[in-house]
């Protein structure tokens, strides 16, 4: 695999992974109409700095000990239960008065004060590492098709790493983005009621999601024994 061939794959593929409903989307929609578009950044530096831990275990030959089936079934049930907190907690705060401020609010990008700008960077930036170490499908991902290329690009040294984690950064860099922005433009024209149940669907996705990723972890728990 040249090394060109390399990172338009890695692109590609990483761009229609990022285009799958799942909790990284659901929660770059709440936060972005939350804290406006520069949520879709910082969200994506989150998840990015996730993908350089794993692929630096990939490459210190840690690939095949994660793979192990007792990571699968701690991995589904923890990852699960963390989500569905959070989709618990995204459809709570969807049914609370304060939230009809967030349509009002500043965000990140705004002018409401350096201490709310720096709080919320921090947050939405470990939301992104949360919700991508939480994701059990994000984990077989990387377990599957992420440690292949993984391999395939070794062969080529630092370069091969770096052209790869490139592309599959930039994919989802854009893609993350430019619904934070299609949101936080679009959220000028919401009512209150349709940004609640925006913000509440969210939430349900990511609990349907939690659950079935949770009921998986015990799947693979249960074949242990």
């Amino acid at each position: 695999m040249e090394l060109t061939l390399i990172f338009l794959t890695s692109f590609l593929i990483a761009m229609s992974g990022a285009m799958m409903p799942g909790p990284m989307l659901a929660v770059t929609v709440k936060e972005s109409l939350q804290e406006g578009w520069p949520a879709g950044v910082f969200i994506s530096i989150g998840h990015g700095l996730t993908e350089v831990l794993l692929i630096g275990l990939f490459v210190l030959g840690l690939g095949r000990v994660l793979q192990a089936q007792w990571i699968s079934a701690v991995v589904g049930v923890a990852g699960g239960l963390v989500l569905l907190l959070m989709g618990v907690d995204m459809i709570a705060g969807a049914l609370k008065e304060k939230q009809d401020l967030a349509l009002t609010g500043e965000g990140v990008s705004g002018t409401g004060g350096g201490c709310h700008q720096q709080s919320a960077f921090w947050r939405i930036l470990g939301a992104g590492i949360v919700v991508s170490m939480a994701n059990p499908t994000w984990i077989i991902w990387w377990l599957t098709i992420g440690m292949l290329y993984v391999t395939q690009a070794l062969k080529f040294g630092w370069v091969g790493i770096g052209l790869f984690y490139s592309g599959h950064f930039l994919a989802d860099f854009a893609w993350y983005v430019l619904v934070a922005v299609l949101i936080a433009t679009g959220k000028k024209f919401l009512s209150v009621p349709v940004y609640r149940w925006i913000m509440a669907v969210c939430g349900l996705l990511v609990v349907v999601l939690a659950l079935l990723f949770t009921f998986q972890g015990f799947q693979a728990a249960v074949q242990l024994f």
